[in-house]
């Protein structure tokens, strides 16, 4: 039964290209045994599929026959995917990124290495900077001010000289009508269970680290996709779950 269900799910989804599986399949099945040799259950799907147990219901719409109820939601899910993917042009991510900023904070003063940075991407004029708590990157919600939560809505991941990488948010930035984010990076990621990279293990790095790296990144290079942390037994290391999609290694 697991292997039927693992290849149907491979039929169904993996043609697609990595930003266009369905999240929702997941969430209809508990990975109960391969989480108990691996992990605590919660690192990896139990947390998301209660988090999502009504959708699954709501997708019901037949109560009298739920599987079939289900099997046609599913089915026309994937129809409409097929018609977004076969309408969507190469290199539309960045063209049509959507990117609201909200919750303005007033007390955020620009260091000096933060305008250099952004003088380097073409900001002439800091008077008009604001700052905020908030941003929605195509629809996923990030929060500066919660580094430490299971859930950080302040870590973004990144693609940075062709590898991902993980950064913290200070805050985010609007100048001279374009977005920004201030970050700080975290170590190069290492993937303790290769080949599988889902879990990533990273730490926080130096001051004298940080300067060799911009202290400032447009927003359109954040992915959209929240990471889950936890920290590690040894005090110093972290490990990170993204709810979507895999890095992009040299491994």
């Amino acid at each position: 039964m697991t292997l039927d269900l693992v290849k149907g799910m491979v039929l169904l989804e993996g043609s697609f290209p990595i930003d266009h599986l369905n999240p929702g399949l997941k969430h209809l099945i508990h990975y109960g045994q391969q989480t108990a040799d691996k992990g605590i259950l919660d690192w990896f799907s139990m947390f998301v599929f209660e988090r999502h147990n009504k959708k699954v219901k709501s997708m019901v719409k037949h109560t009298a026959q739920p599987l079939s109820s289900l099997a046609n939601h599913v089915e026309a899910g994937i129809r409409s995917k097929i018609q977004m993917l076969s309408e969507q042009q190469s290199g539309d991510f960045e063209c049509t990124q959507t990117v609201s900023l909200t919750v303005r904070t007033f007390n955020y003063d620009l260091s000096q290495r933060e305008k250099d940075c952004m003088a380097t991407m073409g900001v002439s004029s800091f008077r008009d900077c604001r700052s905020f708590k908030v941003a929605k990157v195509l629809r996923v919600h990030f929060r500066s001010g919660e580094w430490g939560c299971r859930r950080c809505g302040s870590v973004i991941t990144t693609i940075y000289r062709g590898i991902s990488r993980y950064c913290i948010v200070n805050t985010f930035l609007m100048v001279e009508g374009k977005t920004y984010a201030s970050v700080i990076w975290l170590s190069t990621p290492i993937y303790p269970y290769l080949p599988f990279k889902i879990v990533v293990k990273v730490k926080r790095i130096t001051q004298a680290e940080q300067i060799l790296y911009p202290s400032v990144i447009r927003i359109d290079r954040i992915e959209p996709c929240t990471v889950g942390v936890i920290p590690d037994s040894d005090g110093i290391h972290f490990y990170m779950l993204r709810d979507k999609g895999i890095d992009r290694t040299t491994v």
